[in-house]
């Protein structure tokens, strides 16, 4: 078969997706693997072992193109683990003979074969649901499945040796941890291990990137600001870190694919919980509140409860990490 997967969105959502081509290759090594995805995340996906081609995505295009694009690739299936009105309508329009996707959208008319599970109640972590996606082109994939990248894919790495990786941004995607706690778990660590820390984010955050490291600096640390570029650079990084310590975004994702030790700290907010998106690795922990800190979690309107995970939680977790 000819299989289309698309995920037009971020870096932490193909890290999960990309499991299914692993699953899909052993499976049936004779299937042809396929991903549409945005260009942002185009790197990543040339990471993968087990995709044959990508294909990319922009909103900018027009829907006339997109309907193009998806004839010329001739698929025989196409699986949308997170579906959007635009694209699962190209696909149709495109006349892909298999569409698969949820059931619960109202357009998931459009797909000839629909998969009967909410995710937002968070059963099971976002891999898990998108590997259960393939049932429908009779493949039953373990759940455990991890994406097989080619680390001799990465370019050099710039940065020196024995480094740990804070990645305190977020991106908007999950909750905040403090900047208090970040700062104490970089001057515990650094007590402990004299590893350089490195903090990674965004260029539009670094402001705030600047700002951290000067409270750090105050405590003597060793720490230098690595902006988010190119994400086969940061790949590199996060590959060859010591330790990486993220809230739940797409670089603690990737860290934790490429088996760095990677810490993730997560609300208990359902939608965003270590449950439902908790990183996947041989060497990665997911922490998130032992209790409930308020009444209303885990469905708080402002949610903040990435506060009770201390950091001597995290420290703990750290040097658990580090002895393996």
């Amino acid at each position: 078969m000819r299989i289309l997967i698309i995920r037009a969105d971020r870096i932490g959502d193909m890290v999960l997706t990309l499991p299914m081509a692993t699953a899909i290759k052993q499976a049936r090594p004779t299937d042809r693997v396929m991903i549409l995805a945005r260009t942002y995340t185009q790197p990543l996906v040339s990471l993968s072992l087990d995709v044959d081609e990508v294909f990319l995505y922009d909103d900018r295009d027009s829907f006339s193109a997109l309907i193009k694009q998806l004839r010329s690739i001739s698929a025989d299936a196409v699986l949308i683990p997170s579906p959007r009105f635009k694209l699962v309508l190209a696909a149709y329009l495109a006349k892909i003979p298999l569409r698969i996707g949820t059931a619960y959208r109202w357009y998931s008319i459009l797909f000839n074969r629909t998969i009967h599970e909410h995710r937002k109640t968070a059963q099971r972590n976002e891999a898990e649901f998108n590997l259960r996606m393939l049932s429908e082109i009779a493949i039953t994939a373990q759940p455990n499945i991890l994406p097989s990248l080619d680390i001799n894919k990465l370019p050099p790495n710039p940065l020196i040796d024995n480094y740990i990786v804070l990645h305190c941004s977020t991106g908007g995607s999950t909750v905040s941890w403090s900047a208090d706690h970040w700062v104490q778990l970089a001057k515990k660590l650094f007590e402990q291990y004299h590893y350089t820390i490195i903090l990674t984010g965004t260029a539009a955050e670094s402001e705030f990137l600047f700002i951290m490291s000067e409270r750090m600096k105050h405590y003597g640390i060793d720490v230098h600001i690595l902006s988010q570029g190119d994400l086969l650079q940061l790949a590199t990084v996060l590959s060859q870190a010591k330790l990486v310590v993220a809230a739940g975004t797409g670089p603690g994702h990737l860290a934790a694919a490429l088996d760095a030790p990677t810490i993730g700290i997560f609300p208990l907010r359902t939608p965003i919980s270590k449950e439902r998106w908790g990183f996947r690795g041989k060497n990665a922990v997911s922490l998130s509140p032992t209790s409930p800190p308020r009444p209303t979690c885990p469905n708080c309107d402002n949610c903040d409860c990435t506060q009770a995970v201390s950091p001597e939680q995290v420290f703990e977790a750290a040097k658990n990490l580090l002895r393996c």
